[in-house]
């Protein structure tokens, strides 16, 4: 490295062990470390530790990762120089997370990479689904990332115990649940185990559900613009338009998402092991070890789980496999190398 690394205000921005054996293990360390806090366009936006900067890839980098079918995200770690008056990005640290989706033309689009706990916002009214919930359990676990579920807008729940119970179960014993007001400053109480610097969270949820009133709460400000939902459905606008990640006063980071409506899987998932560990506990007793839960006799599965559950299963397992092989059939990426400098 050119210069020693300023341990204190890099932890501000997430710093943490497996970032310092990312960086030793390159083979080469030049320039200095920074965190990816904003995507655009035309740029990045890095924070290293004192300041924010706008940077650019170098061809070289983006080559490499586009060849591979990646890319920076939000949350990222890079090292980063100052070359002709600009600052450029020239490498990529090995991250611990990576949080993806599919998009619509079969890619996948790079929610948050870096990810210690994920926080699930749902509402308790019209917005109310546990099946979509499970989309979001599954891409989570996935990645390795730890779940945590806050269900907001209690006053409006329908049946909050049998609610709690659903989503209780749904989600297993090791996930932890909540149900708070996002206006109400115990939210932050509440949290404070996951707040510490050195954590990162990313917030996920349908717009609407509450995510920029708690953004709000946690950071003890109105920074991030809030909006109405509609009236018949609950559905809200989307007041956050672009990933960022910002510093909460309680030390950890924040990285805050538009809300989803549709949220599709982005291929890694094991439906099974990452969301239906019911399943995974019942099919051990189906008569047959290949058992594919349909019209086998002597399925456990089929036996043991309510209807709805078992065919949410089917249709999550149905659409993993196809975006799985479209995958497969994908043409390789080939570099654009569109410009010198990126």
């Amino acid at each position: 490295m050119t210069a020693p690394l300023d341990l204190p205000a890099l932890t501000a921005i997430g710093w943490n062990p497996h970032c310092a054996a990312a960086l030793a293990a390159l083979p080469e360390a030049h320039g200095r470390p920074a965190r990816v806090i904003e995507q655009h366009r035309a740029h990045l936006v890095v924070h290293d530790g004192e300041a924010s900067f706008k940077a650019k890839t170098l061809t070289a980098l983006f080559d490499r990762l586009e060849t591979t079918g990646d890319g920076l995200a939000v949350g990222d770690w890079v090292l980063i120089h100052d070359a002709g008056g600009s600052l450029y990005i020239h490498e990529h640290l090995h991250r611990s997370s990576l949080l993806l989706r599919s998009r619509g033309d079969n890619g996948v689009q790079r929610i948050a990479a870096n990810i210690d706990t994920a926080l699930l916002v749902m509402a308790l009214d019209n917005d109310y689904s546990p099946n979509r919930l499970e989309r979001y359990l599954l891409m989570v676990r996935a990645a390795h990332v730890a779940p945590l579920i806050v269900l907001t807008k209690p006053d409006r729940a329908t049946g909050l115990d049998t609610q709690m119970a659903e989503i209780a179960a749904l989600a297993g014993p090791d996930t932890p649940l909540f149900a708070l007001d996002a206006r109400d400053p115990v939210c932050t109480t509440t949290l404070a185990p996951w707040l510490a610097a050195g954590q990162t969270l990313v917030l996920l949820g349908s717009s609407g559900v509450g995510k920029s009133t708690l953004v709000n709460t946690l950071m003890k400000d109105n920074a991030q613009a809030t909006g109405a939902t509609r009236a018949y459905d609950d559905r809200g606008r989307h007041t956050t338009t672009a990933r960022s990640l910002r510093t909460l006063p309680q030390g950890a980071c924040l990285i805050d998402t538009p809300g989803v409506r549709e949220l599709k899987l982005g291929g890694e998932e094991d439906v099974a092991a990452d969301a239906f560990e019911d399943i995974a506990t019942l099919a051990q007793a189906c008569k047959f070890r290949d058992c594919q839960h349909q019209r086998e006799p002597g399925c456990a599965v089929v036996v043991g789980l309510p209807p709805e559950r078992l065919a949410n299963y089917r249709k999550l397992k149905a659409e993993l496999l196809a975006t799985q092989q479209k995958r497969l059939e994908a043409p390789t990426p080939q570099p654009t190398r569109r410009s010198k400098k990126r």
